[in-house]
């Protein structure tokens, strides 16, 4: 199989803004916004060792634990870094001797989010004194803006966030201007990026298109350099389903070097996808030039350790795709995507976090005949997004 090869620039490799970024006192607090493929997330490793370098006590937190693992690849596993949830669980008791409490159910195994009123109560009750920690934070926005102020409240006072608003995806968010003020950032010293480092041209106008148009997180500039991959969007019949697994099959045997990954709207989908992908690659039916294709999955929640420095198959959904960067994006029965009437941007937001994923190339796929509020949101012109039927 063959392997993908990923390493952290020199500084020479930075841009102007980059480099700002890069060179900001490690003592503050420090808000970097910008959009997908800018280099927020390679910034925000660059800060971390930065700090290790200097001697200081430092972590990264990130939104999920598929994040974190391919962060500790860059650093050869060594790297300071949590998930954030998992951090903020411990350090609350480390500090307070008391568990973070957390919002009651009557639902048994069901997931509990912090409970922040108590928190802050519980805060508020004295002075914590100074906590020599520096915390950067990685996808800012889908922490929530409690999260910032409590962490203050505690004692902590050095704080590098990378964020882009345009990128919620998750129910507890933070917009720039939360941010900013709880961590007392005035506006006119936030970092914007708008160079994008990662897409094809092609990629890049088709997740534009799903720009919401918040001016608070501008949308990255388009690449100079045109491509001839335009993005796909395939219909297809019930009856095609195992047409489509062989085909994403191919597209992975056809580049071995390559990540293709497989983005679900559901965990339903993500496993129907998963288990034909498996059942087709065992039943020694379809001719492969280069083997068997490395096949695995992830779902939020999940501590299973994914290799990412391979090629083949990835098979996860939009929430754990976060920070994530595959050369070939496949987004799989679009239609199920949960498009509410009175909350467009919510479903832009997340076609926008997926398309830009794709380093070159992007396919949709959708089956005939199922009605959906998706061709709301759909670009129209085909040059960015070209319709085929299967």
């Amino acid at each position: 199989m063959a392997r993908r090869t990923f390493r952290l620039p020199r500084v020479q490799d930075l841009t102007k803004d980059q480099e700002r970024v890069r060179s900001l006192p490690l003592d503050g607090q420090h808000l970097v916004i910008g959009g997908p493929g800018t280099g927020k997330s390679v910034l925000a490793l660059l800060r971390a060792r930065r700090l290790a370098r200097s001697g200081r006590k430092y972590v990264v937190l990130m939104f999920n634990h598929l994040l974190k693992q391919a962060s500790h690849g860059l650093f050869r596993g060594q790297l300071s870094c949590e998930t954030w949830k998992r951090w903020y669980w411990r350090i609350f008791k480390e500090i307070t001797n008391q568990d973070a409490p957390l919002v009651p159910t009557t639902q048994e195994g069901s997931f509990r989010p912090f409970d922040w009123k108590r928190i802050e109560g519980i805060i508020d009750q004295t002075d914590w004194g100074k906590q020599h920690l520096n915390i950067v934070i990685d996808e800012g926005q889908d922490m929530p803006p409690e999260f910032y102020s409590s962490l203050v409240g505690l004692g902590f006072e050095n704080f590098f966030v990378v964020a882009d608003q345009n990128q919620q995806i998750t129910d507890e968010n933070s917009s720039r201007q939360d941010i900013e003020n709880a961590l007392a950032i005035d506006a006119s010293e936030v970092i914007e990026l708008r160079t994008n480092f990662r897409n094809s041209r092609s990629v890049a106008e088709l997740a534009r298109t799903f720009y919401t148009g918040d001016p608070a997180s501008p949308p990255p500039l388009l690449p100079r350099h045109p491509d001839m991959k335009t993005a796909e969007l395939y219909s297809f019949p019930s009856g095609g389903f195992q047409q489509i697994i062989r085909r994403i099959l191919l597209t992975a045997d056809k580049n071995p070097h390559k990540l293709v990954g497989v983005i679900a709207p559901n965990n339903s989908v993500r496993e129907q996808y998963l288990s034909a992908l498996r059942t087709t690659l065992d039943s020694d039916s379809l001719t492969l030039q280069h083997g068997q294709p490395l096949i695995r999955t992830y779902s939020h929640g999940k501590q299973t350790n994914v290799k990412l420095d391979m090629g083949g198959i990835i098979v996860l959904n939009v929430q754990a795709c976060k920070g994530q960067e595959f050369e070939i994006v496949i987004c799989i029965d679009v239609d199920e995507h949960y498009i509410p009437a009175d909350d467009l941007d919510m479903a832009k937001k997340q076609f926008y976090v997926m398309v830009a994923r794709a380093r070159e190339r992007v396919v949709m796929l959708r089956r005939k005949g199922v009605e959906s509020r998706l061709d709301s949101i759909l670009p129209t012109d085909e040059s960015v997004l070209r319709r085929k039927e299967i």
